[in-house]
């Protein structure tokens, strides 16, 4: 790994904003390749070095080392294998087809990290839009924030036991139980474990802290929305999946302070809306644009301070109340979780107008839809526990 910190400092020195020398792309590919399946032959120092280099140049932020990073944790990664022939999931699938939506899976994701402890929207948007899609939570613990999603849908379930399905099990639950699955990702991404506590001595983000929504253990995904901690990240985020072929995804950062890595209730967002290429094959277009509660999704402003995280098991109370069709019209976090649930209705094609969006999640939770989606999970969850 010498030569390719050597090659980083040259970098680093040269100042040179154009595109990478492939040897230095190659070359990172290789490191992480090394670093993710055989770490023990990988010296620390070499892995902080690379880390710290990659974050003080801006490289972790750099389109062609996140996406080929990204390639190698989703290569190393574990996968849910489901199968394509399962005539029962197939049904489903074509039952959920609406509009431009094919019945694919679906996922609603943030980096995490952008330090304003705002509630579990991500993951109770997911919930929402159970009714509508096949959604495919991939989701972790909290690492900056109060409740991450993974502590919060334990807290939701009375137990961690909904975290440990067997990816073997997911196209089961899936095809018989529900249109829900949450995937935590540490059962996914085995190679990080080994360097979670150089990561903690480190103590600053490194390419890891980035990389999660963009690894996801089920490849086929017909839509993503994708929430970014800083506007630096949008474009980048957007490219790399247009380049992993993603032709229906939305990249989201909310413009507060340093950013918000969902679509905010305080004011504007800014967007990069991948559009699908007009022939197959063909990769999609980015389209930038801003959305905003009132105008776009016809909801009022809310403060974050109105839509703060509490404890997990707090959250999942709020959440349960939701659920249940038991909170207000109007309430901030409920607002808060309508316009991201209606953002993924729209990018994964069941309607093409934001306002209508919002109207059928709020009609779905009079109907408590989602509960019942929700019910299903857990009966699946509990069918997959009996049979280990």
């Amino acid at each position: 790994m010498t030569p390719l910190l050597k090659l980083l400092a040259r970098y680093s020195e040269s100042g040179d904003p154009g595109a990478l020398p492939a040897d230095l792309i190659d070359g990172i590919k290789a490191a992480f390749t090394a670093i993710l399946t055989t770490p023990a032959d990988v010296p620390d120092t070499q892995k902080a070095a690379l880390l710290t280099a990659l974050t003080l140049t801006g490289l972790y932020c750099n389109t062609q080392i996140v996406n080929v990073v990204g390639e190698v944790m989703r290569g190393v990664g574990v996968k849910v294998p489901l199968d394509p022939k399962d005539p029962i999931l197939a049904a489903k699938q074509e039952l959920l087809k609406r509009g431009q939506y094919s019945g694919g899976f679906v996922d609603i994701v943030g980096t995490g990290g952008d330090g304003h402890n705002t509630f579990n929207v991500s993951t109770t948007s997911a919930l929402l839009a159970s009714p509508f899609l096949l959604v495919t939570k991939h989701g972790n613990r909290a690492a900056t924030s109060v409740s991450g999603s993974s502590d919060m849908i334990s807290a939701l379930a009375g137990g961690a036991h909904v975290l440990q399905v067997p990816p073997a099990k997911v196209g089961d639950i899936l095809a018989r139980y529900s249109n829900l699955s949450f995937l935590f990702a540490q059962n996914y991404h085995p190679a990080l474990g080994p360097l979670a506590a150089l990561r903690k001595e480190l103590g600053f983000s490194t390419i890891f802290n980035v990389l999660g929504p963009l690894s996801h253990p089920i490849p086929q995904i017909e839509a993503r929305l994708l929430g970014v901690k800083n506007r630096q990240l949008g474009r980048v985020f957007a490219e790399v999946l247009q380049l992993m072929g993603c032709q229906k995804g939305m990249v989201v950062c909310g413009d507060v302070g340093a950013g918000l890595d969902e679509i905010s209730p305080a004011g504007r967002t800014f967007c990069w809306r991948l559009v699908a290429g007009s022939a197959p094959g063909e990769l999609a277009t980015i389209a930038e644009f801003e959305l905003h509660p009132e105008k776009d999704f016809g909801v009022k402003l809310h403060t974050l301070d109105e839509c703060k995280s509490r404890s997990p098991v707090e959250n999942a109370e709020i959440v349960r109340a939701i659920l249940r069709g038991d909170v207000a019209v109007g309430d901030p976090i409920l607002d808060y979780c309508l316009i991201n649930t209606a953002a993924l209705l729209v990018v994964a094609g069941v309607v093409d107008d934001w306002k209508e969006a919002v109207e059928l999640v709020k009609d779905s939770v009079r109907k408590m839809e989602a509960l019942k989606q929700w019910e299903g999970y857990l009966e699946g969850c509990e069918q997959a526990r009996q049979q280990v």
